[in-house]
Order: structure tokens, then C-alpha cells, then sequence
């Protein structure tokens, strides 16, 4: 009898911790709504307790990414919610973990019609390096940062240092992400280091390889801008500083003049056969322009203007070799210039002065150019899309808008679009697009 009992109670026990376990439940959220997320975008975080393994994982990828994606315990998942210009929306994110799934729901406005979106583009820096102990290979992260720090002011048009019309304010800010997309932290925020057994590289051969090597370097061109740093090879007739591919555009409507059309309003780095990027010369990387110099190699000035080409925009200068004369930037408020008559004559004579006296007056008569357009008209270079003698250190207004344009509309260009182009389903497979980059040199 005594045993009876005995397993009786053995019985009821278990019963007990069986139906306190169902009880207990896999996983517990902080939050598990968030409402009114502004149009502008934000950083949304919540608490998931457990003592199991989870995934959390965004339905909605192209403006809502959730990090990290998967672990075990307690954590914090943050949620990056991008700027909305399009319609009001709602997202997802699941939360799975011991066969329970939880959903996570985010509502977010558009921007109110007539208001502007300050767009922040996150830019990651691939330094390609075979010397890890070559400063000129080997970029400090912490000369990035110094360099982006100062480009982010050109495009807030707060570097006018000279004369002439103030700058535009793009309302654009580009930033070194501190994860990866895998969401792992990164050593340094923005950078990746990649051993490359190459070097130096010609960069207009790395500019088109169909290499899967060079191309998986690329991380989603949705999502980032990706930048180059490696020792270019020599080339005859200068040094290069700096190269990068042009924007595409839809077709139709919204095409914007003077750049390569598609059909696509959403494109995948899997459409691309070839790395496109902007890739900058390491070798002159460390290069700034002293007070009361200057200098044609400064870092800062060339990213900026790469990144300028990045956003659609061309020379400031004519680049059309049937005609000499004419504007060919598509931008009416940038007064063209024939480079090659300028070059030969007022450029030479400019620097072949400065450099017998060092004295920066002999180089005064390098700033000014003549309009093609109005030989009367003798005005002064402070043009970023300009890489002659010139001050460099602004944008105008239909510049402006040409960038604005690009940001709003064009495939493979972060951030939100003012059309459903990055809900829209990807074409498959590598696409036949022409390979189209501005190379920009050192004179």
C-alpha cells in the first residue's frame, strides 16, 4: 500500500511540473507594437527574454531591417526603420523561438506632401591591401572618418571658404554604419579591410571586371554606397585620384537626362556584372590643403566629387569633344568652360608661376575660366564637379536637384524612393548594362 501511494504521489508531481512548464511560456517581448514611427526613419529597439535559441526576421527588408537576426537568451533586437516618402505602411518582423512565433508590427507615416526627407546613406569603405604595414595601403579608420567628416560639409554647403554664391545644403548625410549586414559588429565603424594579393590595381580594369571575385565585394547596393580603397597604378598623362560609375535611371517619366536608362525601378547587386562603386587612390588618401596652399590631390575634394558622379552628376567642365563649347553637365547654372583651351594656356601659365615663386597670387589667374557660352563672362571656379584650379568647395542649385533626383528615383541607390520601386520584384540574373564611369586626375 505504502508503494501504491508512493508512486501516486510521484505521479501527481510530475503532473504538477508538466503543467507548470506548458504554463511558462518560450519567450517574452518588451514591445511588441510600435506605432507612429516619424517619416524621417528610426532606430527601434525591445528586450526578448528566454533561455532558448530565437531568429527575428523582417517581412519587409527593403526599409525595415531588424538586428541581429538570431541568438540565444536574453538580447536587445534593434530595428532600423528607413525614411518614408512614398505612402503610409506597415511592417513585420517575427520572432521564432521554441516553436512559438510572435510578430512585431510597425506603422509609419509618409512624409506630409510638400516637406523633404534628409536622406543618410550609410557608406562602407573596402580597404584592399597586400602590405598590412603600408600606411599609403593599409587606410586608418580613423582618417576615413576625418575624411567623411569633412565631405559630409560639402554637402552641407558650410564649407565656403572664397568668394562667389553660397553653396547648396544637399540634406544628405552619409555615415559609417557600425554592423554588418549580417548584423555583427565591425571592428571599425564603415570599414572593411580585405586582403588583395594585387597591387597596385588599374582601376578602370577593376571599374568593369566581370570578376565574381571583385564583384562579391559589394555589399547591397540598395542598402549602401560602396567605396574602393586601393594604390592605382600608374597611368601616362597624369594621375588618376579617383573613379566611379554614373547612376542609372528609370526610363519613362521620371528619366533623368544624361545618364543610362533601364526599364527597372528596382534592381539587385545579382543584375550587375561588374562592381559598381566608387573606387578613391589610397596612395594620395592622406592628402588635406594646408592654410594659404593649394593643393589638387586633397582627399577630401576628390570623395566628394565621386560621390558627386555617384549621384548622377557630371564635370562642371564641357566634356563633349565635338564641340568644345558646349554645356554638357545638364546642370544650366554650372557655366561651361573649353578645359582644353584652358588648360594649355591660362592653367600652365598659372602653375608654372606658382611653382618658381610659391606664392599663391601667381595662381590666382588658375581660378578663372571664360564661358564658352559668353566669352565676356570671366568667372571664378568654386565648383566640387570641377578638378582643375578651383576652389571646390560647393554645389549649385540645379546640381542640387540632379542629386536629389537620383536619391528619390534611381535603382541601386540607398534610401527611400518617392515611387514603389523598392517593394518592386528585381529582374533576374545578370543584365546587359553598359559599364558608364567618370575618371577624374590629378593635374
Amino acid at each position: 500500500m505504502k508503494t501504491r501511494l508512493t508512486y501516486l504521489w510521484t505521479a501527481l508531481f510530475c503532473l504538477i511540473l508538466a503543467g507548470c512548464s506548458s504554463d511558462e511560456p518560450a519567450f517574452t517581448l518588451s514591445q511588441d507594437n510600435f506605432t507612429d514611427v516619424p517619416p524621417e526613419g528610426q532606430i527601434l529597439s525591445f528586450q526578448i527574454e528566454t533561455a532558448g535559441e530565437w531568429t527575428a526576421t523582417s517581412l519587409n527588408k527593403d526599409w525595415c531591417t531588424v538586428s541581429p537576426g538570431k541568438g540565444t537568451g536574453n538580447a536587445t533586437i534593434t530595428i532600423d526603420v528607413e525614411g518614408n516618402i512614398s505612402q503610409d505602411r506597415t511592417g513585420i518582423v517575427t520572432i521564432y523561438c521554441n516553436g512559438v512565433q510572435t510578430d512585431v508590427s510597425i506603422t509609419q507615416k509618409a512624409l506630409p506632401e510638400g516637406e523633404e526627407l534628409t536622406y543618410r546613406i550609410p557608406v562602407i569603405f573596402h580597404v584592399l591591401y597586400k602590405d598590412q604595414n603600408d600606411p599609403y595601403q593599409y587606410i586608418s579608420a580613423s582618417r576615413i572618418k576625418q575624411v567623411l567628416d569633412k565631405v559630409n560639409q560639402y554637402y552641407d554647403g558650410k564649407t565656403i571658404a572664397a568668394g562667389g554664391d553660397a553653396g547648396q545644403d544637399i540634406n544628405l548625410e552619409f555615415y559609417l554604419p557600425e554592423t554588418a549586414p549580417q548584423g555583427n559588429a565591425l571592428e571599425a565603424p564603415g570599414v572593411e579591410y580585405v586582403a588583395w594579393d594585387e597591387m597596385p590595381i588599374n582601376c578602370e580594369s577593376f571599374m568593369q571586371d566581370k570578376n565574381d571575385r571583385i564583384i562579391n565585394l559589394l555589399w547591397d547596393l540598395n542598402k549602401y554606397i560602396n567605396i574602393m580603397l586601393y594604390n592605382f597604378t600608374a597611368v601616362e598623362g597624369g594621375t588618376i585620384l579617383g573613379i566611379s560609375h554614373l547612376p542609372l535611371s528609370t526610363r519613362g517619366q521620371n528619366y533623368l537626362e544624361g545618364l543610362h536608362d533601364v526599364e527597372y525601378t528596382h534592381m539587385e547587386n545579382s543584375n550587375l556584372g561588374y562592381p559598381h562603386c566608387v573606387s578613391i587612390n589610397s596612395l594620395y588618401f592622406d592628402q588635406d590643403t594646408p592654410e594659404g596652399y593649394y593643393n589638387s590631390a586633397d582627399a577630401n575634394v576628390t570623395l566628394a566629387h565621386e560621390l558627386g558622379h555617384y549621384l548622377g552628376l557630371h564635370h562642371a567642365f564641357n566634356e563633349g569633344e565635338s564641340d568644345p563649347n558646349a554645356d554638357s553637365d545638364y546642370c544650366t547654372d554650372t557655366k561651361p568652360y573649353n578645359r582644353n583651351l584652358y588648360q594649355s594656356t591660362t592653367m600652365m601659365d598659372a602653375y608654372n608661376a606658382y611653382n618658381k615663386s610659391g606664392d599663391m597670387n601667381d595662381l590666382l589667374p588658375g581660378f578663372q575660366r571664360v564661358n564658352s557660352l559668353n566669352a565676356e563672362d570671366i568667372f571664378t571656379s568654386y565648383n566640387l564637379m570641377d578638378y582643375e584650379i578651383s576652389y571646390s568647395d560647393r554645389f549649385t542649385l540645379n546640381q542640387r536637384e540632379r542629386m536629389r533626383h537620383v536619391l528619390e528615383y534611381s535603382p541601386l541607390i540607398p534610401g527611400p524612393k518617392k515611387t514603389a520601386s523598392t517593394r518592386s520584384v528585381a529582374p533576374q540574373g545578370v543584365l546587359d548594362i553598359p559599364i558608364i564611369y567618370k575618371v577624374c586626375y590629378k593635374h
